[in-house]
């Protein structure tokens, strides 16, 4: 019989109830000692006239007891009430994936951000020797935080409790079962990546793979009829994307990831990176410092150091100015007397003079006595026009007699522009490559479940897996994994060359075990 609000089962009043299905009914209920409000899941109406099931239950609730992870909704403990095997359990406010759908299209990094969270869920259930079985948007819920919480382990199956299910029915819903658990054959992890694969498939193109008015047709389908590529019900859709989902949606489980880490991982890939955060000088990420302080002294104190810097800025421009201005005043009035007829060629020699640069001045040898009428050396390194008497000639006006037979030849400026830098690789390329690699990675897993498979079974047989076959697999990891690190540093050319090896690997691998 079905609790009514207000009623008191144990410690907890029932509150409400939150939904019903086919495992059971769940209740909102608020615990009378804490005050804390939870979910209470009936697993068994009539525990004694179903004694399998009870069983079966009991092996549930074992299995949930030991997961403990922040994307699936957490078991707090089990009673029995009224001949009736109850879960207390956490309750998760919120709304499902199959109620998102319903209000319309949800932006790809929307889903992504979904999906990746289940897809950690469903990692750790793994690793703990659990299989879900039973996914779908109704399944996963998503707080206010827009956290995910994957509900619902009522069919799961633990690898080390026995699976009690009645005899000719098929466990999961139908719409989003895999094709083994279609058959009713032995399911594991991969199954439940498949069903997961169908949520992101009606996410995305807003429509489910198989869709019919008969039971008879959706399982066909399942079985034997590939899926329309979404992109081509939603165009929007990236490829890399729609790619992805195919691969989930392969009818052979070893075609599929072959973890929900490498299913998580591609769908990581496809987020956009985010731009870097600009580097702030040192002295604006102080100076907000002394204004938040409230101290007026430091303040003052700023305000004195930037004065000061001031200061010495108007110094160090004026310097060159007064250096110029006395140097020139000295070289005036050391200059031998012109005549009239050599004032033009020495206003000549100072326009070169000032237009050049400054060469090096010669030093006089000790030995060498100085002519007396060698040119007095300029400030800028030219000699000064000497002085003539009124029976030599007027020179003729050249600004290259300015220079003394010993100076330096004046050198062309260097252009201080750096040479072009040859362009990276674009973002085509990039995306390309990232996406051969995914492609890569995903034949990888799948290979990788067929070396451990007969590895496993060579093994039970007391023998080795073949030496070539082990070493081709070590070798196909070891080049994805520098072809990896070449593309995060965009080097093509090294991460073209270590896919290539890799590709020798895989075919090496795909046709031993003809694939």
């Amino acid at each position: 019989m079905p609790f009514q609000p207000g009623q008191l089962v144990s410690d907890y009043e029932i509150l409400g109830v939150l939904g019903k299905g086919g495992m059971g009914s769940v209740y909102r209920v608020r615990n009378v000692i804490s005050n804390r409000i939870e979910a209470m899941k009936v697993l068994l109406a009539d525990m004694s006239a179903e004694p399998e099931l009870a069983e079966r239950f009991g092996g549930e609730i074992r299995t949930l007891a030991r997961l403990d992870h922040q994307n699936i909704a957490k078991l707090y403990t089990a009673l029995k009430a009224e001949n009736q095997l109850v879960m207390i359990m956490e309750f998760v406010e919120g709304f499902t994936l199959s109620e998102r759908a319903r209000q319309g299209p949800i932006p790809i990094e929307e889903v992504i951000s979904y999906i990746s969270q289940t897809l950690a869920a469903l990692g750790y259930a793994h690793q703990n020797g659990v299989v879900h079985r039973d996914i779908k948007p109704s399944n996963i819920m998503v707080t206010p935080h827009a956290v995910v919480k994957l509900m619902d382990f009522g069919i799961a199956k633990s690898s080390t409790e026995a699976m009690h299910t009645r005899v000719g029915t098929t466990m999961g819903s139908m719409l989003y079962m895999s094709p083994e658990q279609v058959r009713g054959n032995a399911v594991d992890h991969r199954s439940d990546l498949y069903s997961l694969g169908v949520v992101l498939y009606e996410l995305t193109a807003g429509k489910r793979p198989f869709e019919s008015d008969s039971t008879y047709a959706v399982l066909e389908a399942q079985l034997n009829t590939p899926p329309k590529p979404p992109v081509e019900l939603n165009p929007a859709l990236p490829q890399a994307l729609n790619d992805i989902i195919l691969t989930a949606l392969e009818k052979e489980p070893m075609r599929r990831f072959q973890s929900a880490e490498a299913f998580r991982k591609a769908l990581e890939s496809l987020k956009a990176p985010q731009p870097a955060v600009p580097q702030a000088h040192p002295a604006a990420v102080r100076a907000p410092v002394v204004a938040r302080s409230g101290n007026n002294r430091a303040i003052w104190m700023a305000l004195g150091a930037v004065v000061c810097v001031l200061v010495l800025i108007a110094a160090v421009l004026a310097v060159p100015h007064f250096r110029h201005t006395s140097a020139s005043t000295k070289t005036d009035t050391t200059m031998p007397v012109q005549t009239a007829s050599s004032a033009p060629a020495q206003a000549t020699n100072k326009a070169a003079a000032l237009a050049a640069p400054e060469p090096a001045v010669q030093p006089v040898p000790q030995n060498q006595t100085v002519n007396p009428t060698t040119p007095a050396v300029h400030r800028h390194g030219l000699p000064s026009a000497p002085a003539r008497s009124a029976a030599q000639p007027a020179p003729t006006t050249q600004t290259t007699s300015a220079l003394p037979a010993n100076a330096a030849p004046v050198s062309p400026a260097v252009s201080s522009t750096a040479p072009a830098q040859p362009a990276g690789p674009s973002q085509e390329e990039i995306d390309k490559v990232q996406e051969s690699l995914m492609q890569m990675h995903s034949r990888a897993d799948a290979i990788r479940g067929s070396v451990n498979s007969l590895r496993r079974q060579q093994a039970a047989d007391g023998f080795e897996i073949s030496p070539e076959i082990s070493g081709a697999a070590s070798r196909l990891d070891n080049y994805l994994q520098a072809a990896d690190r070449a593309a995060q540093q965009n080097d093509l050319n090294a991460a073209r060359k270590y896919m290539d090896g890799a590709e020798k690997q895989l075919s090496f691998l795909e046709a031993k075990f003809g694939r």
